[in-house]
């Protein structure tokens, strides 16, 4: 860290004032919220600090790309049986405490939106996608390598993509992260755009959050959550990086996740979880594919592995066991779908499955079926007698 950014951290710190948080480790100085956009404060049982900012002085808009953007509080339109607020049949949670925040019953007031404190290092970076990687990992950095256990399914014109996830904790080692999302992406390339949502787990966490992701540059830059410009929150109830609940346990009670990312009649790429809009990217973000429809949707899972002293990562992915364990032993995914042209819904039927290292992580894609749709079995434990 720069004696600037050092600087600039100490005296965030006594003010009690949330960071802004940019890409590559250091404070943008840029994105700082200024202590009278916050219109209140609240402190959850487990410790975290969510501000409730005004907004419209939100981080997104200081994107130079959005300096003269209009908020938008509600898409412009919707897919054809997406309207407002629906959620899944198996996880339609009316009363939304589903963030330790809310246990008390308290919410952000209305015009602004909740903005968790925390630091860039919080949330370790992305370098790479699953398909660009699987074979060079040429995005990543020395020492360390991303790793995948996903479905893809490839196309020409995706508006957007829909599923479900069951919520685990898994095991996440220091400078390293668990994600389980969906990658909504213009198709590759080394300047590919992405947009990605889902939950994750930090050594910093220890549990999951909800977080959103995007990048226009192949991952030369990007941005999680709202911290950071460009993702435009307009949801009161929901937290980014604040911890998620409940989660699943192993042989118990599972606990899903359904997520829904469309694009809307103005382009604007919008995220719900839960049943409820979180925000969106507007389209003039992106440099290449996503200013229109996506080519490539892929959902599963994500490990970041330093390689702690020369060996394979004990990192777990999804529920730290492999896919051969099926229902509330392994993690899944179901329900996928994809959104075409005109807002029609179409089942995810071809799907493929690809693992970087299946001796580590590994997926395993179902037939789908009445219950379940289309679906899929992922995760594992890392680091074993045969992952080394």
């Amino acid at each position: 860290m720069t004696s600037k950014s050092w600087i600039v951290t100490l005296l965030l710190s006594s003010l009690h004032l949330a960071l802004g948080v940019s890409n590559g480790g250091i404070i943008d100085d840029t994105l700082l919220i200024h202590p009278t956009s916050i219109l209140k404060t609240i402190k959850s049982e487990v410790g975290e600090i969510i501000d409730c900012v005004d907004i419209y002085k939100q981080p997104a808009f200081s994107h130079p790309r959005l300096r003269n953007h209009t908020l938008q509080m509600e898409p412009s339109s919707y897919p054809i049986g997406l309207e407002p607020n629906s959620t899944f049949p198996s996880n339609s949670s009316s009363e939304l405490n589903i963030q330790s925040w809310h246990k008390n019953g308290d919410y952000c007031p209305e015009g602004s939106i909740p903005i968790l404190r925390s630091l860039d290092e919080d949330f370790p970076k992305k370098h790479t996608h699953p398909l660009a990687s699987s074979t060079t990992n040429s995005l990543a950095p020395p020492g360390f390598k991303a790793e995948y256990a996903v479905a893809f399914l490839p196309g020409s014109y995706f508006y957007g993509a829909l599923g479900e996830i069951n919520v685990w904790n898994p095991k996440t080692l220091k400078k390293e992260l668990s994600a389980s999302q969906f990658w909504v992406t213009d198709g590759g390339g080394k300047d590919i755009d992405s947009v990605e949502v889902g939950w994750m787990v930090t050594a910093f966490t220890n549990h999951p959050t909800i977080f959103v992701y995007w990048t226009a540059d192949g991952y030369n830059t990007g941005c999680y959550n709202v911290r950071c410009s460009g993702f435009v929150q307009t949801n009161r109830k929901i937290a980014l990086g604040a911890f998620l609940t409940p989660i699943s346990t192993y042989g118990g009670e599972q606990h899903l996740m359904g997520i829904k990312v469309y694009r809307d009649g103005q382009g604007n790429w919008w995220v719900n979880v839960l049943g409820q809009n979180l925000g969106y990217w507007p389209p003039n973000l992106f440099n290449g594919g996503l200013r229109g429809p996506a080519s490539l949707i892929e959902w599963g899972g994500e490990v970041i592995n330093s390689n702690p002293q020369g060996v394979h990562t004990s990192t777990q992915m999804g529920s730290g066991h492999f896919p051969s364990e099926s229902y509330s032993r392994a993690a899944y995914f179901k329900n996928l779908q994809y959104i075409v042209d005109g807002g029609g819904l179409e089942d995810a039927k071809d799907i493929t499955g690809q693992a970087t290292r299946p001796e580590c992580y590994d997926i395993q894609v179902q037939k789908p079926s009445r219950e379940w749709g289309s679906y899929f079995y992922y995760g594992g434990p890392g680091l074993s007698a045969n992952c080394k």
